[in-house]
């Protein structure tokens, strides 16, 4: 395993990391999971950058991840961190079933899959979860109001970016504010494998606003931040 890994705070369960890994690359043979597929590859691009987050997640926190694909940071946090409970969402239902398959595979009980879209999950999950996750789902703005309005008072929102990061921030500030959070921390990294590596961790200082989150065309057509987008 990449030496990297001893930088992390956390346990990484080779033996469970290497049936995922196993596992995506063989369905990712008819289903377009991801476009690494070495053995190295995944443990760095994937595993390794999704547990870059895992030091701003508290003990025994609910956490919800948007767009998690092939579980990408959920599924790996879940792995990591046994006392999570966690709650993937993705809207295509092939990728719902290999994660699945993942979760059986390694028999997991503290890991969900929901199969919707971000923007409904805010009718029957607002404001219900500790921390709320995504990686590269959409621009900032418009990642704030899908996730946002999901995570509680009190609570973070957890978005990995890469090295356009800062430069969606400055412009989604607004947009991060009329949804009631607040920027907490932002962690910078380079590395020369990985690239750059900017993970915006926000407080949820305030209650959104129940008329967010708008349908999904009016969020892209119309940021909150005032950005032109079509």
């Amino acid at each position: 395993m990449d030496k990297r890994f001893n930088n992390l705070d956390v346990f990484v369960d080779v033996d469970k990391f290497d049936i995922y890994k196993n596992h995506l690359q063989e369905v990712n043979k008819v289903l377009n999971l991801t476009a690494i597929t070495d053995d190295e590859g995944i443990y760095l691009k994937h595993f390794y950058d999704s547990l870059l987050i895992e030091k701003h997640i508290p003990k025994k926190a609910s956490l919800c991840d948007i767009g998690s694909g092939a579980g990408f940071p959920g599924l790996v946090l879940a792995i990591a961190r046994p006392d999570l409970k966690v709650t993937l969402v993705e809207p295509t239902l092939k990728r719902c079933n290999f994660l699945n398959e993942v979760i059986e595979l390694l028999d997991l009980n503290n890991v969900i899959v929901l199969n919707e879209r971000a923007e409904d999950l805010a009718n029957d999950y607002r404001e219900e979860f500790d921390v709320v996750t995504a990686r590269a789902v959409a621009y900032l703005d418009i990642l704030s109001e899908l996730c946002l309005p999901l995570v509680k008072p009190g609570g973070l929102f957890v978005a990995m970016k890469g090295a356009k990061g800062i430069e969606e921030l400055n412009i989604s500030k607004n947009a991060i504010r009329i949804l009631g959070g607040n920027v907490q921390v932002i962690d910078e990294l380079y590395d020369e494998d990985l690239g750059s590596r900017i993970n915006i961790v926000v407080d949820k200082t305030a209650n959104t606003p129940g008329k967010y989150p708008r349908n999904y065309g009016r969020i892209k057509k119309t940021p909150l931040s005032g950005r032109k987008n079509g």
